[in-house]
């Protein structure tokens, strides 16, 4: 039984490339909820003081 087929239109397994592909997305989506988040706190006077 296969969850996920790695390999290409070529028949090469791709499964490093499109994990380290998803990995470096999450990194960059958690980066920028996190920048987000802390120009909210910066932008909030009840909050700003935590920064």
């Amino acid at each position: 039984m296969v969850i996920t087929d790695f390999t290409d239109e070529n028949g090469i397994d791709r499964m490093k490339e499109q994990i380290q592909e998803k990995y470096n997305r999450i990194k960059a989506d958690v980066r920028q909820i996190v920048a987000d988040e802390l120009q909210r706190i910066q932008n909030d006077p009840a909050l700003a003081h935590l920064i």
